[in-house]
């Protein structure tokens, strides 16, 4: 008897403890609804990495990076996935954010022409369309199109304010434009239109911090452990995009929102290598570089404060 009551009283202790520990609730914003710019966040959560962080990641969809920022400085969101260059503006510009990690050290935009365009040199003289001023789409056509040898305003004209990709792909139809960036899964699609590819723009520029992952300074003081949790989360997901790809593709198709079963096999097997929740000081002074801040980062003490390079270091099990 009294061995099945000591028995008894084990098991409703430990049910008592497993009902205390709850996942901690966590939101994250994303601004890009392709599965290319989404595939690392998605499969954590879809493969429960996340969750056995104790977490329960929620992700949000959040129209632009100046959104993205605001609520993660509000507290509306924990984390958000944002281009390299608007984090370390915003973080020169004094916003209470920083960088927690990398996410896509690539930059994921191929050059596309129109019709009729069969090479870079058969943009001298014309035009190449972004969505509007200081964005990284225009950054990465003007550096890409750069170290192919074409100048800006010299070989080209850029037209701001053409639009997202679908007024893009209007503009190139109609020779308003005869050139314009488009993401990987975009490019697909043209391709198939018969729209040519002139070049990809992430194989000229190697080890760019195209997407980060930003939270709020206050997090990194007051939860250093959560955002390690998150970025083991991350770390386990990007190894088995790159490592598991079937199970990874499984997992995908099972949420059912990213398209046919061979689409998915592309991105994954497209961007299995180019994911990393890595950056270095050097990506950070790229992204630095690029957005013209030199200036404003030396006043900040440099790129170090940029990023939580030790907490870092921790999750990846090397310093930096």
């Amino acid at each position: 008897m009294k061995i099945l009551c000591a028995r008894l009283f084990i098991a409703l202790l430990i049910g008592s403890l497993g009902s205390s520990v709850e996942a901690k609730s966590v939101t994250f914003a994303y601004q890009t609804p392709t599965l290319s710019g989404t595939l690392p966040l998605v499969a954590a959560v879809e493969l429960g990495f996340f969750a056995a962080e104790g977490l329960e990641v929620k992700p949000v969809f959040v129209r632009g990076g100046p959104t993205a920022m605001a609520a993660v400085i509000s507290g509306d969101v924990d984390y958000t996935l944002v281009a390299g260059i608007p984090a370390v503006r915003a973080i020169a510009q004094g916003g209470p954010v920083v960088i927690a990690g990398g996410y896509q050290p690539y930059v994921d935009y191929t050059l596309i022409g129109a019709k009729g365009i069969a090479n870079v040199n058969d943009l001298k003289g014309k035009v190449v369309g972004v969505t509007g001023a200081g964005g990284i789409a225009e950054f990465a056509a003007v550096e890409g199109l750069a170290r192919k040898g074409l100048i800006r305003d010299r070989d080209y004209k850029i037209l701001y304010g053409v639009g997202n990709s679908p007024a893009r792909v209007q503009a190139l139809e109609a020779g308003r434009i005869q050139a314009a960036p488009f993401s990987f899964t975009e490019r697909m699609e043209l391709e198939h239109r018969g729209f040519p590819v002139l070049f990809d723009i992430g194989k000229v520029m190697p080890k760019f911090p195209f997407v980060v992952i930003v939270t709020s300074r206050r997090k990194a003081e007051t939860d250093p452990e959560g955002i390690t949790a998150i970025l083991r989360g991350m770390k386990r997901t990007v190894d088995s995009i790159r490592t598991e790809k079937e199970r990874v593709i499984a997992a995908v198709l099972k949420k059912g929102t990213y398209g046919d079963p061979n689409t998915i096999r592309k991105v994954v097997d497209h961007f299995s290598d180019l994911y990393s929740i890595s950056i270095t000081k050097e990506e950070i002074e790229a992204a630095i570089a690029a957005a013209k801040l030199d200036t404003e980062a030396k006043k900040l003490g440099g790129p170090e404060k940029f990023f939580l390079g030790s907490l870092l270091a921790k999750v990846l099990g090397q310093s930096r």
